[in-house]
């Protein structure tokens, strides 16, 4: 069932269209006469829309409070690579001094309350993420990339699924296992672009679930994304100050947040080189880390497979690029399918609509990074170019499937699949090494694969991981 959401945020300006719906996103048709098709060219929009200047542009604080003088830090637009905006670095002292008065409000106006309480509290997070959906979806467009369209039907609807269910949870920690935290505390949460407000949200809301505050620790480009959520917190009726934002990339800050006393849990994702510095300094005092690794989202496609729903996962995959999945795609086909597939597939890849992410036909949209678009151009090269009509400059690379050799690179994240064959179920276990998440199509591989990424067990580990 579709479900409404508003127009536009409310007191912001923004271009009428119909009404926006949450619905399931219809995929193009694996037709090989696509194939023939020359693909549209991308149209940009003449301006931004009038909303984006009091959204994104705004420089200074991640939540309207006043942090001195810290360095400017640039955040480049991926559709173009010019600067959108400058994101003030927090300090040491001044990371230590939120991290503080976070702690303190959970004491004094949150830890104290019932269950049932919190709960309620929790529960109206959901209730009113609706009248943020636009301007978490514009935020993310400009600041990484991610079209509108997948920002309205995909991420929207998940964000709203995981923060209701990690409100569910303050009322019954003692039957998994945790417990209200009395005294309060601070949860930080580590936000970059790779961060999908499904994944935050269920982070906040398990940890205001236990009665600790949060302390968004938003890395530059996600440093717009953290001061909505602030202000999302803040209309839900929460104390002003038990959900705050610290951005900034400064490894003191960094060291002064992993050190602070009031410091209850830490939720992070990234690189394995970006975690493991986190991991040494919080092992040192015992604080709880969860994090979600980049690592692959690895397909095995056996003989006895759907092609036709293969090739819609896919399809899938290449519109989500690095946004959905930040490790990359790979897909490990027997040989006695993988020409059927990559032909079935190929074609309706390459004619995905590639454009600027705030128009609503664009399926893909510019590169989260520009070491991450060079080398997936590098990889398609040989059998394709940019689609017609884009910008000269920005971290653009085209949709496509790339022919992997058994000893070759994978192609890296981003809208580019690679595909490799191999000669049975047993060969493909050797490559399943450091997979994020493995589907197994048309068989069984005879071993346990880890599963894909899910919000909502995150919560309930952090949850967990909360207890007194």
């Amino acid at each position: 069932m579709s479900t409404p959401l508003p127009d536009a945020v409310a007191g912001l300006s923004a271009p009428r269209e119909s009404p926006l719906r949450v619905t399931t996103r219809d995929l193009p048709a694996a037709d090989e006469s696509l194939a023939a098709t020359p693909p549209p060219a991308a149209s940009l929009p003449a301006a931004l829309p009038d909303e984006v200047p009091g959204l994104v542009l705004a420089d200074g604080p991640g939540d309207g409070r006043a942090t001195g003088t810290g360095e400017l830090l640039d955040v480049l637009a991926p559709t173009t690579g010019e600067r959108l905006l400058r994101v003030e670095d927090t300090s040491p002292d001044l990371a230590r001094d939120i991290a503080s008065a976070v702690a303190a409000t959970s004491r004094t106006d949150w830890a104290w309350l019932s269950a049932e309480d919190r709960a309620r509290f929790c529960f109206a997070v959901s209730d009113v993420l609706a009248g943020h959906v636009r301007a978490l979806a514009v935020t993310a467009a400009l600041t990484t990339g991610r079209p509108l369209a997948a920002g309205f039907t995909l991420d929207a609807p998940a964000a709203h699924a995981a923060a209701f269910s990690a409100a569910g949870w303050a009322d019954k920690l003692e039957a998994v296992g945790a417990a209200h935290r009395p005294g309060g505390g601070v949860v930080v949460l580590l936000t970059t672009w790779r961060t999908s407000a499904a994944d935050a949200l269920s982070a906040v809301v398990a940890a205001l679930a236990t009665g600790c505050g949060v302390v968004l620790r938003a890395r530059p480009a996600a440093a717009a994304t953290a001061r909505q959520f602030v202000r999302l917190f803040e209309e839900a009726g929460l104390p002003p100050g038990l959900v705050r934002s610290a951005p900034g990339a400064d490894a003191a800050a960094d060291a002064a947040l992993w050190s602070h006393p009031d410091l209850v849990a830490v939720r992070a994702d990234g690189s394995a080189e970006d975690l493991r510095g986190v991991g040494v300094a919080l092992a040192r005092r015992g604080t709880p880390l969860l994090h979600r690794v980049d690592a692959p989202h690895v397909d095995v496609v056996l003989t006895g497979a759907d092609l036709e729903e293969v090739a819609t996962a896919l399809v899938q995959a290449a519109i989500g690029g690095a946004h959905e999945r930040p490790g990359g795609s790979r897909v490990l086909a027997e040989r006695t399918v993988v020409d059927a597939l990559v032909a079935r597939t190929a074609p309706v890849v390459a004619r995905l609509r590639t454009g600027h992410p705030l128009d609503r036909a664009t399926a893909v949209g510019p590169v989260p990074t520009p070491h991450l678009a060079r080398a997936a151009r590098e990889v398609l090269d040989a059998t394709a170019g940019l689609p017609a009509g884009l910008p000269a400059g920005g971290w653009w690379a085209p949709p496509g499937l790339a022919t992997v050799g058994r000893h070759s690179a994978w192609p890296p994240p981003g809208p580019v699949v690679g595909v490799r064959s191999i000669r049975s179920a047993a060969d493909a276990l050797p490559h399943l090494a450091g997979a994020g998440s493995v589907t197994v199509w048309g068989g069984e591989l005879g071993t346990e694969v880890p599963a894909p990424p899910d919000p909502r067990r995150d919560a309930l580990d952090l949850v967990r991981a909360c207890r007194g």
